[in-house]
């Protein structure tokens, strides 16, 4: 168990790969680190994670502790690195069996890995976890799943989204919820609250105005967190060592995302909090 006073840390890894810690548990959304070229993404070249560069990250980032990666779903933004990251730090892949076999491609024993469902609960130290299916943002390039074990390399393309999903991590210092997609399902979140929203933008500024508002209202609206920092807004082409930087124009708008966020902390006086590459906070002293 942690220690009474021990602060929850979240450290942000840029697109929606967030690393939570208490110092006794070590739990990781996603975990994508390698961040191939834009331009060898756009010519679905083979990609594969990068063990050395993967080392040196998770070093940066002061990540030694770890016990469970929940990757949200299996496009290679999201699920590529994963395994890899098991191999290095040990803990376990939760995730959809798309995931799970990226996973078995990287040669993952079955008793490093977990399926999760809709509604399912699980318990690390002293995080308990709610997982929450979720929908992929609209204009998903690469729907459905991955039937056998995905070895890298692979084209982006091979990595099919497998299902979506949000998770909520609830610890005796607060709630956290990571919501790694910009779309909704009417009444998902119907009686859930938390403290701390990582909340998924990706492609929301592309979207019109009703979609915007219908995506807030049944997120944010719901759940009322006192904080909400915004996620999968960056460049995932470029590395992380050269800090972050927003998505280009012809992927998503930015700026309009921005400008919305900014309308709605004025008029809610919820916390706004961009987070840097390799920036690690306490998110319940904002």
């Amino acid at each position: 168990m942690a220690e009474q006073n021990a602060k929850v840390q979240c450290t942000f890894f840029g697109t929606s790969s967030v690393y939570l810690t208490d110092g006794v548990t070590g739990i990781f959304i996603d975990a994508f680190l390698t961040r191939p070229s834009l331009s060898k993404l756009k010519a679905n070249e083979d990609i594969s994670p990068d063990a050395e560069l993967i080392r040196e990250t998770l070093q940066r980032g002061h990540v030694n502790i770890l016990d469970a990666i929940f990757v949200a779903h299996s496009h290679f933004d999201h699920a590529m690195d994963s395994p890899e990251v098991i191999s290095q730090l040990g803990g376990k892949l939760f995730g959809s069996e798309s995931t799970l076999n990226i996973g078995r491609g990287a040669n993952l024993s079955e008793e490093q890995m977990q399926v999760i469902h809709d509604g399912d609960d699980f318990v690390l130290g002293d995080f308990k976890v709610r997982i929450f299916e979720g929908e992929h943002s609209p204009g998903n390039l690469f729907p459905g799943t991955i039937d056998a074990p995905l070895k890298a390399p692979a084209k982006p393309s091979a990595y099919l989204d497998g299902g979506c999903y949000n998770f909520l991590f609830t610890h005796p210092s607060g709630s956290i919820l990571v919501l790694a997609s910009a779309n909704y399902t009417p009444g998902k979140f119907a009686g859930v609250s938390t403290d701390i929203l990582y909340f998924g933008i990706g492609t929301m500024g592309s979207k019109d105005e009703e979609f915007r508002q219908n995506y807030w209202q049944e997120t944010v609206e719901i759940m009322r967190p006192k904080v909400i920092i915004p996620v999968h807004w960056d460049n995932f082409g470029e590395p992380l060592a050269k800090g972050l930087e927003p998505l280009p124009d012809f992927i998503d708008n930015i700026t309009e995302s921005k400008k919305f966020l900014d309308k709605k902390q004025k008029e809610a006086g919820f916390v706004l909090r961009w987070q840097d590459a390799f920036e690690t906070i306490c998110p319940f002293d904002l």
